[in-house]
C-alpha cells in the first residue's frame, strides 16, 4: 500500500509514516519484516540498520540459485543447484549473525532465482498470511526499478499483500524501500533510487563502525564476490514506497536485467504481473 493510501486509511502511526523517519536510527524500532528477493539483498539494502530494527523475520522470496548455470559463479557450477542453494543460505545466516539477527529469523518462500514472477500470486498470499500472523508496522523491500526481475516481483508481491491485508481488515504495514540498483541511466547505478516526485528519501551515512560491520557482513557472501564488487558501504538510502503501476515499465529504455540476457524480459514480466493482479482480484487497482 502506498504512503498516500495509508495516510487516508489512518493505519500507520504518524511517527512512522512521516519524515524525518528518525526511527531508522534511534528511538522505538517498529515491528518490521524484511522481504527481499535473494540472500544478500537484505545486507546490501540495510545491513547497517538491520540489527537495530530487530526484524521479526528476514524473508527471502527465492532460494538464490538459478536453474541456468550460466548465471552461477563459474567456479561453483559443478556443485549443482541444491548445494549452491544451501551455500547461499549459509552465507546469509553468517552475515546476519554479524548484524545480530539470529538464523531462526530467516525464512525462504521457495521460488527459484529469476523465476519469482512466475509464482507471484502464491508469494503474495504467503506474505498475507505472514502479515496476519506477525502484524508488522513496517515492511522493507525492493523498489520497482527493473534492476532484477526478482526484485520487481518482491515489490509486486509485497504491495499486493498489503492491499489484501487492508481488504481483510488487517493493519496494512507501511512499505519502506531500501535502495538497490537499476539501469535507468543506461548503465548500472547502485545504492540510489529512481526519483519519484513527492516521495521523500533519507540517506544515512554509516559511521566507521557501521561501515566496517557492513563490509564484514558482505564479505560473508563469498559466492557473490564479483556481483557485490560494485556496491559501496558508506551510505544506506531509504524511502516510503511510491505508488507503482506494475503494468508499465519502471523507466524508459532497456531494463538492467534485459542487458544481462536474463531468460525473461520486461514485456514478459509485465504480462505475468497483470496475470498476478487478476488472480488476486487486484486488476482494477490502477496503482499499488
Amino acid at each position: 500500500m502506498n504512503l498516500a493510501a495509508l495516510r487516508s486509511q489512518g493505519r500507520t502511526p504518524p511517527e512512522l509514516a512521516w519524515p524525518p523517519f528518525s526511527w531508522l536510527s534511534s528511538g522505538r524500532a517498529p515491528r518490521c519484516l524484511v522481504v527481499v528477493a535473494h540472500p544478500d539483498d537484505e545486507t546490501l539494502g540495510l545491513g547497517a540498520r538491520i540489527g537495530r530494527l530487530h526484524p521479526i523475520e528476514v524473508v527471502h522470496m527465492t532460494d538464490g540459485a538459478p536453474r541456468d548455470s550460466r548465471f552461477m559463479p563459474p567456479e561453483l557450477v559443478e556443485i549443482g543447484r541444491e548445494r549452491y542453494t544451501a551455500l547461499r543460505r549459509d552465507e546469509a545466516a553468517r552475515a546476519l549473525a554479524l548484524g545480530n539477527v539470529p538464523a531462526s529469523r530467516l525464512r525462504c518462500l521457495g521460488a527459484v532465482d529469476q523465476e519469482a514472477i512466475e509464482e507471484a500470486p502464491s508469494l503474495a498470499r504467503k506474505l498475507l498470511e505472514l502479515f496476519a500472523r506477525t502484524r508488522p508496522e513496517v515492511v522493507f523491500t525492493h523498489p520497482y526499478e527493473g534492476g532484477h526481475p526478482d526484485h520487481d516481483a518482491a515489490a509486486l508481491a509485497v504491495h499486493s499483500a498489503a492491499v489484501l491485508a487492508l481488504w481483510n481488515g488487517l493493519t496494512s504495514p507501511l512499505i519502506f524501500e531500501a535502495a538497490s540498483y537499476h539501469g535507468a541511466r543506461g548503465h548500472l547505478v547502485t545504492g540510489e533510487f529512481i526519483a519519484h516526485l513527492g516521495v521523500p528519501e533519507i540517506a544515512l551515512r554509516l559511521s566507521d563502525e557501521e561501515a566496517s560491520r557492513k563490509r564484514a557482513m558482505l564479505a560473508c557472501f563469498t559466492s557473490q564476490r564479483e556481483t557485490l564488487a560494485p556496491f559501496a558501504a558508506e551510505v544506506e538510502r531509504f524511502r516510503p514506497a511510491p505508488a507503482y503501476d506494475f503494468r508499465r515499465p519502471p523507466h524508459d529504455g532497456a531494463l538492467h536485467y534485459e542487458r544481462l540476457g536474463f531468460p525473461i524480459d520486461g514485456a514478459r514480466w509485465r504480462k505475468l504481473a497483470v496475470k498476478t493482479l487478476t488472480l488476486l482480484g487486484l486488476e482494477r487497482e490502477p496503482c499499488l
